[in-house]
């Protein structure tokens, strides 16, 4: 890789593809002593617009369609790297395009802290480390790639990238970790929905690999269902961008099976606050607050999001948790995916999980509608499985009797199309907002959709 011209200790674009080069042009970024800022290939114009703008890389770097440095043109309104500390490694976004960028800084002594971290965690729980980590998601940011491929360095463990795992591929998803003799693997909870809906059974020649999941709230519904159809342990780990990555590892029963808590944190201290702003002791619910020596110092170049995140040391994670009398955390939702109707507080997940747990139902997503009157209620977009027939009057007198009057969707509308995710394949919910605001639109003209 030519570098002719560039200077050194500075921020260089990385678009992130799967690519059998992506870690070895990661060190090279880092051997001439640059940080190196995730871009995902699959960001919109104005995102990725967005972003540069912010952050004022350098150069971009891309391996496709074949390995290419530009140097990047753009107005400087900061001094050269200011807000990265000597000792970066990456630059992740969590969010550009609302006008409030959120980035965080994972410097090489944090990552390799919590990711040595995570594959000790692994062999507490497995009893040895992992010789081959399979990989079957897009590598979209931080996340895939701290998961998967840093995981697998400080583990000593192989890399294995499988198809993406999407609809037409989850069928042969077991046979194809059989055989790659996978040990571990990472599945967020909607991609375990897709197998629990289209896999077909595991072989069980061998072993079953550690089953890791994370990314967003996992049901107990959709865990149960996983380790019954394939008797593979499912843990239910927890992080954020700002812990670097995983900081909760989940714990198995004593049959071997993953409960639904997250476990007790690793490397973090964690505590809850309650609604009305007072430390919970003992067992309860709250906000989750981290604190510890792994966690992010800010948001890169945005002083007022990261006043706003901390209470002295302590990060405002914005998930909810329940505490139990073993000191053992369970996750309820996101504080801002709440909807307050007649009088009760409705997590957004819990609609969804129900009506996941609807046969024929392949996605679906819960919004918050604000009625005329100023009082709030629920909205769903739902997608049937190809070749299910569809009744939405059917699936709302379902939902009634499984959720009750209060927690029943207001209206439903049925989508033909994928729901908008992030790289991680968490709803995008903003996306996920904008998509009902433009359906309701249109479905007064097709009403055999809307219930």
């Amino acid at each position: 890789m030519s570098a002719a011209g560039l200077s050194e200790g500075r921020l260089w674009a990385v678009v992130l593809t799967d690519h059998p080069d992506m870690l070895p042009l990661l060190l090279a970024v880092w051997r001439l002593k640059a940080a190196a800022l995730l871009v995902d290939s699959a960001w919109g114009e104005r995102l990725r617009d967005t972003v540069l703008t912010h952050s004022e890389p350098e150069a971009m770097v891309s391996l496709v369609p074949e390995l290419s440095v530009s140097r990047l043109n753009i107005a400087r309104t900061h001094e050269p790297r200011q807000g990265l500390p000597e000792d970066a490694a990456l630059l992740s976004y969590t969010s550009g395009s609302t006008g409030d960028p959120k980035a965080i800084v994972m410097t090489h002594t944090r990552l390799s802290t919590t990711m040595f971290a995570a594959a000790a965690a692994v062999v507490r729980h497995r009893g040895e480390a992992p010789a081959r980590v399979a990989c079957s998601m897009r590598l979209s940011g931080s996340g895939v790639l701290n998961l998967h491929y840093t995981w697998a360095v400080c583990a000593d463990a192989a890399v294995v990238v499988l198809p993406e795992l999407e609809l037409k591929t989850a069928r042969d998803y077991w046979h194809r970790i059989e055989e790659n003799e996978i040990d571990q693997t990472f599945l967020v909870p909607h991609l375990i929905e897709l197998l629990n809906h289209a896999a077909a059974a595991r072989p069980g020649t061998r072993a079953p690999p550690i089953c890791i999941t994370g990314s967003s709230p996992l049901s107990q519904r959709t865990q149960d269902r996983f380790q019954r159809r394939f008797n593979v342990g499912l843990l239910n780990a927890f992080g954020l961008t700002e812990t670097m990555c995983a900081a909760f590892f989940g714990e198995y029963d004593e049959h071997g099976m993953g409960r639904n808590t997250i476990g007790q944190p690793s490397l973090l201290k964690a505590r809850l606050r309650d609604a009305s702003g007072k430390v919970v002791e003992g067992p309860g619910e709250g906000e989750l607050e981290l604190s510890g020596p792994t966690l992010f110092d800010g948001y890169f170049r945005n002083p007022s999001a990261t006043a706003a995140a901390f209470v002295g040391s302590w990060f405002k994670t914005g998930d909810t948790m329940r505490r139990d009398e073993r000191g053992r955390y369970w996750v309820m939702g996101r504080l801002k995916d709440v909807v307050m109707k007649g009088g009760f507080s409705v997590y957004l997940i819990e609609i969804e999980e129900a009506v996941l747990d609807v046969p024929g139902v392949q996605e679906a997503a819960a919004v918050p509608l604000q009625l005329p009157d100023g009082s709030e209620d629920i909205g769903l977009l739902v997608r049937w499985l190809p070749g299910t027939p569809s009744d939405m009057a059917a699936l709302s007198n379902d939902l009634r009797s499984r959720l009750g009057a209060v927690r029943t969707p207001r209206r439903i509308i049925e989508i033909t199309s994928p729901l908008p995710r992030t790289g991680q394949e968490k709803l995008d919910r903003r996306r996920v907002l904008e998509m009902w605001r433009t359906l309701s639109e249109q479905a007064s003209n097709d009403p055999a959709r809307v219930a």
